[in-house]
């Protein structure tokens, strides 16, 4: 299961989907797929950092796209000092 984990100040949210199902054509996981993609580009507008994890004891590579392979995508929200 592949996951996009999205950080925010209201805590965090997550969405998943099933590589083997998007493979297949299915519909809810193209669906969770296209989320995710326009879930990302926003993010990455807004200036928000976006990172793939692939595994715990491999560094995070920062992502400008959406990678639908990726094993966990994270998304960090802009951090302001004041």
């Amino acid at each position: 299961m592949n996951k996009l984990r999205i950080m925010s100040w209201q805590g965090h949210k997550e969405l998943s989907w099933d590589p083997e199902a998007v493979e297949a054509g299915d519909p809810e996981a193209l669906a969770a797929v296209a989320q995710a993609e326009q879930i990302v580009a926003e993010a990455v507008a807004r200036g928000q950092a976006v990172f793939k994890v692939e595994a715990p004891d491999q560094p995070a590579e920062r992502l400008q796209e959406f990678d639908r392979t990726a094993k966990q995508t994270v998304i960090i929200p802009r951090v302001a000092g004041g």
